[in-house]
């Protein structure tokens, strides 16, 4: 297959705006699950962390059928879940974290879900 500089140019284009169109659907769809919470972003996310880690895996689950992972931050009594869609589109929901005690073997170790996580990131 021949491809000219130009069919190759447009290809990337193409990808590009599809991943801004995302980025764009994501971002809005985050504020207003905020917004439906009754939660300001800045009492939720003041540093902008969960946003940009938001952003990150919407990607992944837009590509991943059944992809579905919870955000959130240490300091913080909300999270978002972010999951794929029927449509193949990445959805987005603010939730309410609850604090649980730890129990032995209940959950994966920190550094194999931060694992797992990058090495679907690395395979983009």
């Amino acid at each position: 297959m021949n491809q000219s500089i130009w069919e190759r140019r447009q290809a990337v284009a193409s990808r590009l705006e599809g991943h801004v169109r995302q980025e764009r659907q994501v971002r809005d769809e985050f504020e207003t699950a905020l917004a439906a919470a009754s939660l300001d972003a800045h009492d939720v996310d003041p540093d902008g962390h969960l946003g940009r880690a938001v952003m990150a895996v919407a990607h992944l689950a837009a590509d991943t059928p059944g992809f579905d992972v919870l955000l959130g931050l240490s300091s913080g009594g909300h999270g978002v879940r972010v999951h794929a869609g029927p449509d193949g589109l990445a959805q987005v929901q603010v939730v309410e974290l609850t604090a649980r005690e730890s129990e032995p073997g209940a959950d994966p170790a920190p550094a194999a879900v931060a694992s797992e996580l990058a090495a679907l990131l690395w395979q983009r």
